[in-house]
């Protein structure tokens, strides 16, 4: 006699196959949501997506675009772009190039309005993901090359990581040698650099954040007032931060994106330096995710797909200088492996780092922004 469990299997493949037959013969909607059959054997229910990537593909084709929204460089944004359309050159990639909390300024009127524009989204903030998502604001998909990163780096079904980036600080070495510029972040504290410092908005930048998170999780609010005395230059982004080192308008770089320093160093033959602080490096996760009732659900799969693909990942770690969420892409010659950095990063998680955002982000506008309150 045939056991009952094997009886109630081989019943669901033939009520998968029926349904499967069916759904092949009708039209695919452009909705947002995938058709998925639910199928409860003895295991419990087993979830399996009722098309195959043709049909995706062909959607995709339909719909023509995709609105992706990002903080990469519009430059380095356009070039990875270029390269996605080239291996789906069916699909025009329309860009919204903006800092961090910019993009999720925009985000957020589109959403209330209800009229979203945006199809995909990265930025250099997970507390934006899992706030997204907390409101069901993320639609629901989990890239097949997820698969190739680590758990720590995405939230199944939801939002994944498609680069890590490192803040560090600066110096001009033609204004400073190596032994005058400081080595830790405790060393900003000098009075001698009052005034001289660059520091990056965190109201607008999620590297920024990070940082004001991490050193005050490691120093405490101490830090930051002493800091705030000093009287440091706020600016809006990398750029105006390595040029004003360049132009000799301050003297110290005093939390800046690994990568940006990189490209002027090396792409641009600038003089700067970076120097990695021993006391930590605060290490950043700028995740991807299809914002729920997008315009181009099936063009924006393809688009996170291509993100995290090897391809796509080596594109963006060379176009940049940043880091890989994945383990089989090196980081460009000339940048300093991870393994070799003492990383400051979220240890509690990142649903920690979104609970404490608001009150944090209060905190720097009082320190650095008094005007604004």
């Amino acid at each position: 006699m045939i056991p009952i469990h094997t009886v109630q299997k081989i019943v669901a493949c033939i009520v998968l196959l029926m349904l499967t037959a069916v759904l092949a013969g009708c039209p695919r909607t452009n909705g947002p949501e995938d058709i998925i059959i639910t199928i409860t054997d003895e295991n419990g229910p087993v979830h399996r997506q009722a098309h195959a990537p043709e049909e995706v593909l062909q959607a995709a084709r339909s719909e023509g675009e995709v609105n992706w929204y990002t903080s990469i460089p519009e430059e380095q944004a356009r070039e990875f772009a270029a390269l996605f359309e080239r291996k789906h050159p069916y699909i025009r990639v329309r860009i919204t190039r903006e800092s961090t909390f910019d993009i999720v300024n925009r985000v957020e009127d589109e959403l209330r309005t209800g009229r979203p524009a945006a199809d995909a989204i990265h930025v250099l903030d997970p507390a934006v993901f899992i706030s997204l998502r907390k409101r069901g604001e993320l639609y629901r998909y989990e890239p097949a090359e997820s698969k190739a990163i680590a758990p720590q780096y995405k939230d199944p079904g939801y939002w994944t990581g498609a680069r890590l980036v490192t803040v560090c600080l600066a110096y001009n070495p033609d204004v400073l040698t190596a032994q005058e510029a400081p080595r830790t972040w405790r060393d900003l504290l000098d009075e001698k650099w009052k005034r001289k410092i660059a520091l990056k908005d965190a109201h607008t930048g999620g590297s920024a954040y990070a940082q004001y998170h991490f050193l005050r999780e490691k120093y405490g609010f101490a830090f930051w007032e002493q800091l705030a005395e000093l009287k440091p230059i706020l600016y809006k982004s990398e750029d105006q931060i390595l040029d004003a080192l360049v132009h000799r308008e301050v003297l110290v770089g005093g939390g800046v994106l690994g990568y940006k320093v990189y490209q002027y160093k090396h792409l641009e033959a600038q003089p700067v330096q970076e120097v990695w602080p021993a006391d930590g490096v605060p290490v950043c996760l700028g995740p991807v995710a299809i914002l729920r009732n997008c315009p181009h659900p099936n063009a924006a799969k393809l688009l996170v797909e291509y993100m995290l693909s090897q391809e796509g990942q080596t594109a963006i770690s060379h176009l940049l200088g940043s880091y890989s969420t994945r383990p089989d892409v090196e980081p460009p010659n000339g940048r300093v492996a991870l393994s070799e950095l003492n990383l400051l990063r979220a240890e509690d998680g990142w649903e920690s780092y979104l609970q404490k955002q608001s009150t944090l982000r209060t905190e720097y506008g009082r320190l650095f922004s008094p005007e604004s309150e």
